[in-house]
């Protein structure tokens, strides 16, 4: 291994947090209406499946007064593998980066596994031993917002 300072992770803040849920909707009503989280900002984007399908999955963005993105996923039907084996709730920690495809290396040198991946954009990881949450490394940038 690289020498440590070489190889310290820059991992400063928790920036991110997705949450797999069956309706975005109605969680979206819940955490506004008791939590006061919101707006909302919902995309959908298209993907690759494992199997090499096209799918398309729907996600709502909002973000907390220190900045934390809270990031809502309803995966589309034949693709909710992860959720029923885990149940609605957390599916991974994001942090931004300066250079994700550096960090993720850091991380595998350590054992981790890349579970999927945009290259220079994003990477989910799967790390034993931390406890079923997959981390996901995106590069630095703006807020998900309404054109």
């Amino acid at each position: 291994m690289a020498n440590s300072e070489q190889s310290k992770l820059e991992l400063k803040t928790l920036d991110h947090i997705g949450i797999h849920a069956r309706n975005i909707e109605k969680v979206m009503q819940v955490w506004e209406k008791t939590f006061g989280i919101g707006p909302w900002t919902i995309r959908e984007m298209k993907f690759t499946a494992p199997d090499g399908k096209s799918a398309t999955v729907k996600l709502a963005f909002a973000y907390s007064e220190n900045g934390v993105e809270y990031e809502l996923i309803q995966p589309p039907e034949g693709y909710t593998q992860w959720m029923d084996y885990h149940g609605e709730g957390l599916q991974h920690w994001g942090f931004f980066v300066d250079d994700v495809n550096g960090e993720a290396a850091k991380l595998v040198e350590r054992g981790a596994k890349i579970v999927a991946q945009v290259p220079g954009e994003w990477i989910y990881l799967d790390c034993p031993g931390a406890g079923g949450v997959i981390f996901e490394l995106m590069q630095r940038r703006g807020r998900i917002v309404d054109r």
